[in-house]
């Protein structure tokens, strides 16, 4: 008889299978296509690019889960000791991240701009969890964002706390704030009503890297936002302005 842990473990790796499977699929299509000669000469290089940018996505997401695993429990420690040295530059880790959605957002006519490029706010940790992170919530707003809006991303060092905020929102798919969406294999009601895609996984991701491996948090909201709106906000501790930032 298997235990919650060990079901707990085949359901990650169901839904692990299954975020990865998707833009691999794309990438088959893509492909096929290309060589059918379906693609016109003008879009070939376009088709191609979004082809790499989804490999690039699924690699990313496989490597950063695998190296994720190396640390739980006792080995937390460890690898907090083994990023200490590591630092985390808002700007350039969200705009890499946006990069990789540019053109499913343009397909979807949606935006993602970060509204502060010009303010160098850092944390301890490693770039490429909090780079997953980011694309995670970059790709949920593409999969369930509204067409023709735009994703609002803005940081800031609160000065009360220290803590560097993140906070990126814009008109969704909407969730009952009852909902934990950050559990491992929930998703939102309306989100499932909208697209079978999607396997509860990205967010409770997320949550994973924010809270055990930076020691911060991450909340999602609807309430007290336009209709349609949704927000979410990351507070990492231990936040600092890299040298020249003029904020």
């Amino acid at each position: 008889m298997s235990s919650p842990d060990d079901t707990r473990e085949m359901l990650l790796i169901a839904n692990l299978t299954h975020q990865a499977i998707n833009p691999l699929n794309g990438v088959i299509g893509t492909l096929d296509n290309v060589i059918q000669g379906v693609v016109s000469e003008e879009k070939r290089d376009q088709r191609l690019n979004s082809a790499r940018s989804q490999l690039e996505y699924t690699v990313s997401l496989l490597r950063n889960l695998a190296y994720f695993a190396q640390y739980t429990g006792e080995d937390i420690e460890t690898y907090k000791l083994n990023s200490r040295n590591k630092t985390c530059v808002m700007p350039q880790l969200i705009i890499e991240s946006i990069q990789y959605f540019q053109e499913q957002a343009s397909n979807s006519d949606i935006a993602i701009e970060l509204e502060n490029p010009q303010d160098q706010n850092c944390v301890k940790g490693d770039p490429d969890l909090l780079r997953q992170v980011f694309m995670n919530l970059c790709d949920n707003f593409v999969k369930y964002g509204t067409k023709g809006s735009k994703v609002e991303i803005i940081d800031w060092i609160q000065k009360k706390t220290g803590d560097l905020l993140v906070q990126i929102q814009g008109f969704s798919t909407s969730f009952d704030e009852s909902e934990n969406i950050f559990e491992l294999g929930t998703r939102g009601k309306n989100a499932v009503d909208r697209t079978s895609s999607g396997s509860g996984l990205g967010l409770y991701i997320c949550r994973l890297i924010v809270e055990k491996l930076f020691g911060g948090t991450i909340i999602a909201t609807s309430s007290g936002l336009k209709e349609g709106k949704v927000a979410f906000t990351i507070r990492l501790p231990g936040a600092f302005s890299a040298p020249g930032n003029k904020q």
